[in-house]
């Protein structure tokens, strides 16, 4: 259990907030309108400039305090956002037309701000983690890298309302890309005024979207407060939102208290929680998988990385599986996943894994030999120092030894380092959980290709690059379930299963949407703009 001291951290850090809002609360109890709300942040944001922004925390904020060009709808389809589009019948030049809209200081927002944002993320000299992103638009990658000058990126401002952007090849995929950082503008003479520090301090932040950041106490808060001359600002319902830093101890006793709107809440307190009458939000976005370094000589065979797969006692270890947090994994795309029609995961691509311990012994032979190897290498096998993480790793270096005569050690690690070896491939074979960057199936299957973020397996493979590249086009379900097929049969990692991740939110509170896959690629979790509570 956690200290009283422990939870009272945490406390400390919004009992004065809750004190200063209680009056105001008190006269509005009769609607659901115009109340305050608190979200915890498990850590400082680095900096809220959505040009550079890649940490979880900065994101959450950004996509508060900004708008970019296009939003997402609940299927994850585009919509407009700040702007509205067409696009060329080639598919080549997306027109987007501003709506009338304002930055924090009341003053216009237009399409030279946008302009000006996205080349600040392409630039060489900005050193943009996003600025892959915008690789997609003509000339952006060879702007990045310094062979060719920003004056020649496919973006330009026609007027203050229009922002044509030119792709270097047809990609239908473009209007959602444009939902996040770092399609969202930067003033360019409010940024220059900043002197290196925009994005760092309250009073070196002007954002264009629902709220603006009216104060920062780092280490304890941020206090975000309704823009009341946004665009849309009608149909925004709360008036502050106060996201505060930290870990909560006992999530279950500060939602049921009313200390915080929504918070994750772990297995082990689910009870006490349902006990509590709060609200619980399943999500299914995260595959615990075993990761296989490609790289190591042995694994950059597709044979050897089957016969892994294939020899271990899989109905042993699903019977290992917590139900309340874990389900057997049928796939690389995890079931919160979406396509066009809906979700991507049915009956007839959800089957689960066989062991095939002869045959796999037999595959393992044959790979061994084509990667010019007489015996499989002694490999370690990392995973978290819980309990749960060792005894899966355990059942599955067991596999091994029984059906392929294979023996490795196990090391454990916290779990923060592990994710850091993982991350940077100083790795072997590794238990760790994985989250697409994006709520379509193509955002899952796009992590594998060669040289992705999110590819910590290091695969490699044209064949599956092509694939992929004509999939991302069509996106029917029949073609993503090829690809995945594909992926599949030269299996870069073995999916173990798929976590079961919680979220509660108080009875009393409504509008509260909990996004998977932590919402989006840079985005944020929670979206509370039509939030209310009695």
């Amino acid at each position: 259990m956690p200290s009283f001291y422990a939870k009272s951290r945490f406390l400390y850090r919004i009992a004065l907030i809750i004190l200063l809002s209680a009056f105001i609360a008190g006269c509005k109890q009769d609607t659901t309108v115009g109340k305050s709300f608190r979200f915890p942040l498990s850590s400082e944001p680095r900096q809220l400039d959505p040009q550079v922004c890649t940490d979880t925390a900065s994101a959450a904020v950004v996509d508060a305090i900004f708008e970019a060009l296009t939003a997402l709808d609940e299927n994850g389809k585009a919509i407009p956002g700040a702007a509205k589009w067409t696009v060329s019948q080639d598919g080549l030049t997306y027109t987007f037309t501003l709506f009338d809209n304002a930055w924090s200081d009341n003053t216009p927002v237009t399409a030279h701000d946008f302009e000006f944002g996205i080349k600040r993320a392409v630039m060489p000299l900005t050193k943009s983690g996003l600025a892959y992103r915008l690789y997609n638009i003509k000339n952006a990658k060879e702007i990045n890298e310094g062979s060719k000058d920003i004056s020649e990126l496919g973006v330009n401002a026609l007027d203050n309302k229009t922002l044509k952007i030119t792709l270097n090849k047809r990609d239908n995929k473009f209007p959602e890309r444009t939902a996040y950082a770092p399609f969202m503008p930067c003033q360019k003479s409010f940024f220059d005024s900043t002197g290196g520090r925009y994005g760092l301090e309250t009073e070196y932040i002007m954002s264009n979207g629902a709220f603006y950041l009216k104060k920062w106490e780092h280490g304890n808060y941020l206090l975000l407060s309704k823009h009341e001359n946004y665009r849309n600002a009608q149909n925004i319902l709360p008036s502050t939102v106060r996201y505060i830093i930290g870990n909560v101890d006992e999530p279950v006793s500060l939602l049921s208290e009313g200390m915080l709107d929504a918070a994750p809440v772990p297995s082990d307190q689910l009870e006490a929680a349902r006990d509590a009458e709060l609200k619980l939000v399943e999500r299914q976005d995260t595959i615990r998988m075993v990761w296989l370094n490609n790289r190591i000589g042995a694994l950059s065979n597709a044979k050897v990385r089957c016969a892994l797969r294939d020899s271990i006692e899989w109905d042993i270890l699903y019977s290992q599986l917590n139900e309340i947090t874990d389900k057997p994994a049928t796939g690389f795309v995890p079931p919160d996943s979406i396509i066009q029609d809906g979700k991507y995961r049915t009956r007839e691509n959800s089957k689960t894994q066989k062991s095939s311990g002869r045959h796999a012994a037999d595959t393992l032979a044959g790979g061994l030999s084509k990667a010019g190897l007489d015996k499989m290498p002694s490999l370690t096998l990392l995973c978290a120092d819980d309990e749960y993480s060792t005894r899966l790793m355990r059942y599955i270096a067991q596999s091994w030894q029984k059906n392929l005569s294979l023996y490795f050690s196990i090391e454990q690690l916290p779990k923060s380092e592990l994710a850091a070896r993982v991350k940077v491939g100083n790795y072997e074979i590794a238990l760790f959980e994985f989250t697409a960057s994006g709520p379509n199936a193509i955002d899952a299957l796009e992590c594998f290709a060669s040289n992705a973020t999110g590819n910590f397996a290091r695969f490699s493979s044209n064949d599956y690059d092509k694939r992929l590249a004509t999939v991302r086009d069509k996106g029917t379900r029949a073609d993503l379930e090829q690809l995945e097929s594909a992926l599949w049969s030269v299996c870069p990692s073995i999916p173990l299963s798929y976590e079961i991740r919680y979220t509660g939110i108080p009875k009393g509170n409504s509008g509260i949407i909990v996004r998977p896959f932590g919402g989006g690629a840079f985005g944020a979790i929670y979206d509370f703009f039509k939030a209310g509570k009695k």
